[in-house]
């Protein structure tokens, strides 16, 4: 868990143009489309679709998360509760343990 994976989860929860948290979310599946995203060690990557009619508005929603997100206080702390969640739940994949166990033995001054 962390600052990334935060921003990650707010993006999604309002933008100065689009204020409505969940304006995304109905939005997408209104038109038909779907979208997610993810957060791991070195990157975050958030994807979507939309039919081809509701394209430019999707992109300039999204574009908004970028460009003048909320981070609206009231959604604090249900993100920080969810992110706990889902670190809680992957502490406990046995992939995850495995590469945690590698990445600690693997060299620092390794490219």
């Amino acid at each position: 868990p962390g600052l990334a994976h935060f921003c990650e989860h707010m993006l999604f929860l309002g933008t100065k143009k689009f204020p409505d948290p969940m304006g995304f979310d109905k939005f997408m599946s209104m038109s038909g489309g779907e979208n997610n995203a993810y957060t791991s060690t070195e990157l975050t990557v958030y994807f979507g679709s939309v039919s081809k009619s509701a394209g430019k508005e999707a992109l300039a929603r999204f574009a908004d998360f970028f460009r003048a997100p909320l981070f609206n206080e009231k959604y604090v702390g249900k993100e920080v509760h969810a992110i706990d969640s889902e670190h809680a739940k992957n502490l406990q994949n046995p992939t995850w343990r495995i590469m945690q166990a590698l990445n600690s033995l693997s060299d620092p001054k390794s490219p």
